[in-house]
């Protein structure tokens, strides 16, 4: 249920006085809110007062700690992971622009028309080289006066290096 939840705490997380709703199914959650009047980590449970008057003593992976004015699950915890859309969401509390998504969209398709035309562009030519015989370095010279201006150094020598290590195992398996 953690992993599904992740308002559900362990009992060093929980303080007296929270409001919390206990499990009754993974799908639905009690429609009563009780409070936690003590903890016990050392047998990893936690005492609530419910209102009907009893006082139980509950695993805290089957609580849930709710806002005390709305009843609904309140999470102290962030338990995510890091993302751009996370850090945007903190940032604009909880709403993101419309004008940084248009920008996000604009990154996206620079990004993908720079992998799709000029990436797969300088492959082939890697490979043309390749096939004329040229050696790594001089492939690496023809593709730095042409593609110096587009891409970085450590892309054009990454990408020769790759070609010429994946041509060089193609030929090694069919010999």
């Amino acid at each position: 249920m953690p992993g599904l939840y992740p308002m559900v705490s362990a009992p060093e997380d929980f303080s007296i006085g929270d409001r919390v709703r206990k499990f009754v199914t993974e799908q639905s959650v009690s429609p009563y809110i009780g409070i936690v009047t003590q903890l016990c980590p050392s047998t990893y449970k936690v005492w609530v007062q419910w209102p009907d008057g009893n006082a139980s003593q509950e695993d805290p992976d089957a609580l849930i700690r709710v806002n005390p004015i709305f009843g609904l699950p309140a999470v102290h915890r962030d338990k995510g992971y890091n993302s751009y859309e996370k850090s945007l969401s903190e940032k604009f509390y909880g709403k993101i622009p419309k004008a940084v998504l248009s920008t996000d969209k604009m990154a996206i398709r620079i990004a993908h028309t720079f992998a799709t035309k000029v990436i797969g562009r300088l492959v082939d030519e890697i490979v043309d080289c390749h096939e004329e015989g040229m050696n790594d370095i001089q492939t690496y010279d023809r593709m730095y006066r042409k593609y110096s201006s587009i891409c970085s150094d450590h892309i054009l020598r990454e990408s020769v290096e790759r070609v010429y290590q994946n041509l060089k195992e193609s030929e090694n398996v069919s010999a």
